[in-house]
């Protein structure tokens, strides 16, 4: 199979290196230490985990194709669908409620779930803005998706999931539209450039990575540049990895800012950093140190919040499997007007995946987050989750699930049900579609009238979301979305094995129903 994306692990799961199939279906990575697998994820197929023997003896598997089993979109959905900005991206994931300025996986941590690009966070703390306001439209190529049981792992808001949008993964290494444009030269050593005129304004991006080797350690480096509608934002990371004989090792440090209005003083600004060691093999212990610095200003107002944590954690089973971490959780809370102040926290996770027989498969679980509340040196939350699934491993999968989630500072609680379902009806035709019903209640008070006493009330909220996806994929590629109420269409033809015409028609959030056409190449 060729143009399959081959990604080398460590034990933990952590990326070790890239690559995408050759014509004949062959692929090589270059490492810092034998992973663990290598998974490879392609269209139409169920992604596959394959072990890396020990004996050195080369790795073969069959990838057995069919769409219905994936629900996340593809690098190939992603350059299909007719709108490409982070938030229409993200309320294509199943269950994701998004907004202009955030993602949320089941509007968990009250709504502030974690959104960054390649690995780096763009966060005004004062007024919430995020990662999922800046990028131009189909400026990424593909989507990393972690569920809110890893939170812990990722720190405040990552109770809320976590999106990451990679530029470098892509399908399209050319698009020329009418609505937005990108250009992408390399892979290992690679330059983007990308730009889209969206309702509310212009957007541009620049964005450079390049990896190497010294010595024994594989280092890989990211620097992006960027500006949306009123804002100014740029980030640079870099991850460094190593190995010794029983142990993986893991750096990444990033420093990031993002002004959103030089004359109001609205802007923000993050460094951070995480140490990783894991060990090899199925039952190997992880453990992480993680800290981060974030600051926010807004107006004559300033404010500085830290978030730190000790995580360790494991994964038990190769059938029935079990995976667990705590984390000791530290934040802190430093305005100008306020001495800091700060609090300690444990926060478990805890999920059991289990095959049932037949095609049926059981999950539970149940972990607590820090939620980046402003104004809190550590906000939780704690959710609890349940859920059913069938497939038959070729054309059929489904799964219903409940959970419900209180938060602490502010006081809250959100419950709901979801489903979904991926059905390949036909050779090359499929349907994709899930459905989330959603209640959210906060306790908050408010002056009976100004300056006077304050009385208790509870706000509700509905975010009920629905997505239907169909798609039919030959030689041509026709998709079809029910999103929000409205109807979305794109058509690729391709003009020979490299370039293809594109045409689209989606409604675009707060403006009318917008076409879009141009050229696209592989």
């Amino acid at each position: 199979m060729a143009g399959a994306a081959v990604t080398a692990l460590d034990a933990s799961g952590g990326v070790l290196a890239h690559d995408r199939s050759a014509p004949d279906g062959t692929f090589a990575l270059a490492t810092p230490a034998r992973p663990a697998a290598v998974l490879v994820r392609a269209e139409d197929a169920e992604p596959l985990r394959i072990p890396v023997p020990g004996d050195g003896s080369p790795i073969a598997a069959i990838v057995r194709r069919h769409r219905a089993a994936d629900r996340l979109p593809s690098a190939a959905d992603i350059a299909a669908l007719p709108a490409g900005s982070m938030s229409e991206v993200g309320s294509i994931v199943p269950y994701r409620v998004a907004f202009p300025g955030s993602i949320s996986d089941r509007w968990l941590a009250r709504g502030r779930g974690v959104t960054t690009v390649e690995g780096l966070s763009f966060y005004r703390r004062s007024d919430g803005g995020d990662t999922a306001s800046l990028l131009p439209s189909h400026s990424f190529g593909a989507v990393d998706v972690r569920d809110p049981l890893q939170g812990v792992w990722y720190g405040d808001r990552g109770g809320g999931g976590i999106v990451d949008a990679q530029l470098f993964d892509r399908q399209d290494a050319f698009r020329a539209t009418n609505r937005d444009g990108a250009l992408a030269l390399g892979r290992g050593t690679a330059v983007l450039a990308a730009t889209s005129s969206d309702p509310d304004g212009q957007r541009r991006l620049v964005a450079a990575q390049t990896s190497g080797t010294f010595g024994p350690v594989n280092a890989r480096f990211v620097a992006l540049l960027g500006d949306a509608p009123g804002a100014h934002y740029a980030g640079a990371g870099a991850e460094l990895r190593a190995a010794t004989q029983r142990t993986d090792l893991l750096a990444r440090f990033q420093l990031t800012s993002d002004n959103a209005d030089a004359a109001q003083r609205d802007a923000g600004a993050v460094a951070g950093f995480t140490l990783d060691a894991s060990g090899r093999g199925p039952d190997a212990v992880a453990v992480r140190v993680r800290w981060r610095d974030e600051h926010g200003a807004l107006g004559t107002t300033s404010a500085e919040h830290h978030d730190a944590a000790l995580v360790a954690g494991t994964t038990r089973g190769n059938v029935a499997r079990v995976t667990a971490a705590l984390a000791l959780a530290y934040g802190d809370e430093r305005t100008e007007e306020t001495a800091p102040y700060g609090g300690l926290a444990l926060l478990p996770s805890l999920a059991l995946d289990t095959p049932l027989g037949g095609g049926w498969s059981f999950h539970a679980g149940t972990g607590s987050s820090s939620l980046g509340t402003p104004g809190y040196s550590l906000a939780r939350a704690t959710l609890g989750e349940a859920s059913l699934a069938y497939t038959d491993r070729r054309r059929f999968r489904a799964a219903l699930s409940a959970y419900s989630e209180g938060d602490t500072a502010p006081t809250a609680v959100n419950r709901g049900f979801t489903a979904s379902l991926g059905w390949e009806i036909a050779p090359r035709l499929s349907l994709r579609a899930w459905s989330l019903r959603d209640g959210d209640a906060l306790d908050t008070t408010f002056p009976t009238y100004p300056g006077g006493p304050r009385r208790a009330a509870r706000i509700t909220s509905i975010f009920d979301r629905d997505v239907v996806w169909l798609t039919w994929d030959t030689a041509a590629r026709f998709d079809l979305l029910l999103r929000g109420g409205a109807l979305e269409g794109n058509v690729r033809v391709p003009l020979g094995k490299r370039y293809s015409l594109t045409a689209g028609s989606f409604r675009a959030r707060g403006a009318k129903r917008t076409l879009t056409f141009g050229l696209v190449a592989r």
